[in-house]
């Protein structure tokens, strides 16, 4: 097999490995890094894992047989490379596994400075949200990368439905699917060591006893409680990643379909063209997202390939067939797919009444933005003269500067920002007079503010650095720099209040 552009060997010893920082740590094992082969890390099992099933599933991608599907398999995912085997390991076992490292695009870095992996975290929730927690300028909801990003995972998963025998991952959730948008929109599935293969008729092949982790509000719910997933489970992950990913929404329903419950989920589309044509109520789309996510059937889900064909359609009416193409270089070539959808025009009406899971399409309400306008400031009000408090209803600039809400603090004053859409107090304040308190301009609190955010956010990463097992060496760094940060902020301190009180003094 190979890892970029270096042979790995199918089975190495533990003693050839040089074993670098811990990297991350969970129930099933802890992750190295390897600093001879920066593109792979070594998982090791806390348990030695069978070998006769590590070495099945790094062989398994000779079983594909199309040289098109192994390289998206090896593109869009950290399939395993090499069982590791122990010198105090038996040799029916294995301590773990060669992976290949996600590379740096699929990272993302925060306002703070910190950099975290791009897991589907960040795109199920309002990128508004987003924008004012990190920092980040993600895709608008049912967009073309959000499309493309679905369309990708389907491709993937159609690779693993199409081998023999077919791969089931059984945990696609937010934190083993890693995104990225900069080279078009790619996928990264990981902790592909806890695949499963399965035979002709759906059954393991892996012996009995050995559970798979699933993750809480991405687990399928049709799995009972102590089995493990199977691969319908996959093709609910794919309708309800569509589904969350595309909405920008968490949509919580696991809940309720456990109760035998039906769902009925109302989806915002955007108004125009795309949102009204392409993603109407006759959409083939709903209807792949509504049997992918229904509990009725589990086995009458629909397949990845059906999914590939759909999005196809919807994005070359889109007039989005680079977003298509895009998806194909990142994972080794690519050409449409040879299945057959619906477009939405020639769909069928649905019938909902015997369905279990029902989505429904609605038109987004667009959400008006404050607008906000300068205007000279007040004049300065004497010094001896009790300052009063003012109550903002809402402060901003136009574009993507900070906001603040609620009372302010005493000595300040939004002069210099009144509101467009109500200018009778706001702006009768101004012209009549100065208004009290005024001690610092608008803009002069908002980089306070900022500044003040930024010192608490990092002051926070660090101490949860220092706590976290693989990132010790990082929170040291930091707090060397935490405490020079805090020395040169007393240093400043101590200036402005010397020459504050040095004048009272007479010195």
């Amino acid at each position: 097999m190979t890892a970029g552009a270096e042979t790995v060997e199918r089975s190495v010893r533990l003693e050839e490995l040089q074993v670098g920082e811990l990297l991350a740590e969970g129930g099933e094992g802890r992750v190295f890094e390897l600093p001879r082969r920066p593109h792979l890390v070594f998982k090791c099992y806390r348990q030695p894992a069978p070998r006769e099933f590590l070495d099945d599933l790094v062989y398994w991608p000779d079983l594909l047989g199309d040289g098109a599907l192994v390289d998206r398999v090896q593109a869009a995912t950290a399939w395993p490379a090499a069982t590791v085997i122990g010198s105090h390991t038996v040799a029916a076992s294995g301590a773990g596994v060669l992976l290949p490292r996600a590379p740096r695009r699929f990272a993302l870095r925060h306002r703070d400075g910190t950099t975290r992996l791009a897991t589907l975290s960040y795109l199920t929730a309002d990128p508004a949200h987003r924008a004012v927690a990190y920092g980040l300028s993600l895709p608008d909801p049912v967009s073309p990368e959000r499309l493309g990003l679905v369309y990708a995972l389907a491709r993937l998963l159609e690779a693993f439905e199409s081998a023999s025998p077919p791969v089931g991952h059984g945990d696609l959730s937010t934190k083993n699917v890693l995104w990225s948008l900069q080279r078009g929109p790619e996928v990264f599935v990981i902790d592909c060591d806890n695949c499963e293969r399965f035979d002709s008729e759906g059954r393991p092949l892996t012996p009995a006893g050995r559970r798979r982790a699933m993750t809480p509000n991405w687990d399928d719910p049709a799995v009972p409680p102590g089995t493990n997933p199977t691969l319908a489970s996959d093709r609910y992950s794919l309708a309800l990643i569509f589904l969350r990913v595309v909405g920008a929404a968490n949509f919580p329903i696991q809940a309720r379909q456990r109760l035998g419950e039906p769902v009925a989920v109302d989806f915002a589309v955007p108004r125009g063209r795309f949102g009204e044509a392409l993603l109407g109520p006759g959409a083939p789309l709903w209807d792949l997202c509504e049997r992918g996510l229904s509990m009725s059937d589990p086995a009458q889900r629909p397949a990845a390939s059906a999914w590939v064909a759909a999005l196809e359609a919807v994005l070359d009416m889109l007039g989005a067939a680079g977003v298509m193409r895009a998806v194909w270089a990142a994972q080794g070539g690519g050409s449409p797919s040879s299945g057959t959808a619906l477009r939405p025009a020639e769909a069928r009406p649905r019938h909902r009444g015997a369905s279990d899971v029902v989505i429904r399409p609605v038109l987004a309400s667009p959400r008006p933005a404050p607008r906000w306008t300068l205007v000279p400031p007040p004049a300065p009000v004497a010094p001896w003269r009790r300052p009063q408090a003012v109550t903002v209803a809402g402060i901003g600039r136009s574009g993507s500067g900070a906001v603040m809400a609620g009372p302010a603090p005493a000595g300040f004053s939004p002069a210099g920002l009144v509101s467009a859409g109500s200018a009778s107090a706001g702006s009768s304040a101004v012209a009549g007079g100065p208004v009290a308190g005024t001690r610092i301009s608008a803009q002069a609190w908002a980089y306070l503010m900022q500044a003040s955010s930024w010192w608490a956010a990092f002051h926070r990463h660090t101490i949860l650095a220092l706590w976290t097992a693989g990132h010790r060496g990082q929170g040291l760094r930091h707090l060397a720099l935490c405490v020079l940060l805090d020395v040169m902020v007393a240093l400043v301190g101590l200036f402005v209040v010397g020459m504050i009180v040095s004048p009272i003094l007479g010195i």
